[in-house]
Parts: structure tokens; C-alpha cells; sequence
């Protein structure tokens, strides 16, 4: 996974995504919409891509998208 939105499409989309780590569609929309997770649903994240046998998700890589994504945003 290279993108926080890969994560997002990886569960079938932002309701999907939403309902497997348990916040309001309306939120996992912004979290796509702004190629962004915050690290307070990482556990929840995490847990929800073992239970679903979703490869690539973990807290390195996650730190590792989140690292890059800011580099961008400073380079910008």
C-alpha cells in the first residue's frame, strides 16, 4: 500500500472502511477525500486488516505513508 486512500480501497471502499473500523461514513469520506488516517484509528485499522486478511497494513507502513505523505506537503 503507498496511500492512506489504497488502505481506504482496500476494505471495498469509505463505507466499508468506515463500519470495519467504526466511525461514520461521513468521516471515512474526509479521511479519502484527504488521503489521510489519523493515528488515533491505527489500532482499530490495524486490528480490522487482520480480522480481514488485508495484506500490507501495519503500524511501520502506516508511519511510512504518513512520513511521506508530510514530506510532499513540505516540498509543495
Amino acid at each position: 500500500m503507498e496511500t492512506f486512500d489504497a488502505i481506504i480501497e482496500a476494505f471495498g471502499g469509505a463505507g466499508p472502511f468506515a463500519q470495519a473500523i467504526g466511525i461514520p461514513d461521513s468521516h471515512a469520506r474526509t479521511m479519502k477525500a484527504r488521503n489521510s488516517i489519523p493515528p488515533e484509528h491505527w489500532d482499530r485499522l490495524v486490528a480490522a486488516a487482520i480480522e480481514r486478511d488485508i495484506e500490507g497494513i501495519s503500524y511501520k507502513r502506516l508511519t511510512e505513508i504518513r512520513s511521506a505523505s508530510r514530506r510532499r506537503a513540505v516540498a509543495a
